[in-house]
């Protein structure tokens, strides 16, 4: 499995010849990255949100659209990935105008976990099917979205091998958010692998023995 971050909260992953682009976002209007404009089987989005999370036009047609909130409890099957996701909130008062998902991805016999927007802690209930998720994708930006002293207990519950951190201050984006390095702070135990590339191959044997942070640049 290949997995590249474009920037902000999009990626794509490419696995079994299928090309998957999670949360893409619309240029220039989000900052400074630029247009993705790239090919994809899957477009996978976590909630609407056509600026930052959810935005189409720039990605090359044809492909296909799954929407993590009408996704039904049970997930589904597309090319041989298992997608699932979780209604979670944006903020701690989990307001109904502000539910997002966690998406889930099962591939090559590992799970990625998109975070997305997730703005509180969790319970167990919510914990219980993301537990042990190999492959973590982590906003470390804090607000609007998860912050920074609930992230270790969440790391923790679910204890990955690798979190890819997203979703965090650089120069191309215009939202309010911390850079990667305050998320570091609050995971001191974790080695943090800055990889001056935008792209990792993980498979399951390859999967570091010491959890790690693995730091990607972004692509656009």
């Amino acid at each position: 499995m290949k997995l590249t971050w474009y920037g902000h909260a999009a990626f794509l992953i490419e696995t079994g010849g299928t090309r998957i682009i999670l949360d893409p976002y619309r240029s220039p209007d989000s900052g400074g990255y630029a247009p993705i404009n790239d090919t994809a089987d899957i477009v996978a989005v976590s909630h609407e949100n056509d600026k930052y999370h959810s935005h189409l036009g720039q990605i090359r047609p044809p492909f296909e659209v799954i929407r993590a909130l009408d996704l039904p409890p049970q997930g589904i099957t597309k090319r041989s990935v298992r997608f699932e996701a979780f209604h979670v909130f944006e903020t701690p008062e989990k307001l109904p105008e502000d539910e997002v998902t966690l998406m889930q991805l099962h591939l090559e016999g590992m799970r990625i976990l998109f975070l997305g927007d997730l703005g509180h802690a969790l319970t167990s209930e919510e914990l219980a099917p993301i537990r042990g998720a190999e492959i973590v994708l982590a906003a470390a930006g804090g607000p609007p979205t998860i912050d920074f002293p609930e992230i270790p207990a969440l790391i923790s519950a679910i204890a990955p091998r690798v979190i890819i951190p997203m979703h965090y201050k650089t120069p191309k984006i215009n939202l309010n958010i911390q850079p990667a390095e305050r998320f570091f702070e609050v995971l001191p135990d974790w080695p943090v692998r800055k990889l001056g590339t935008s792209t990792i191959e993980l498979t399951p044997e390859t999967l570091p023995d010491r959890p790690t942070i693995a730091w990607l640049d972004h692509l656009r």
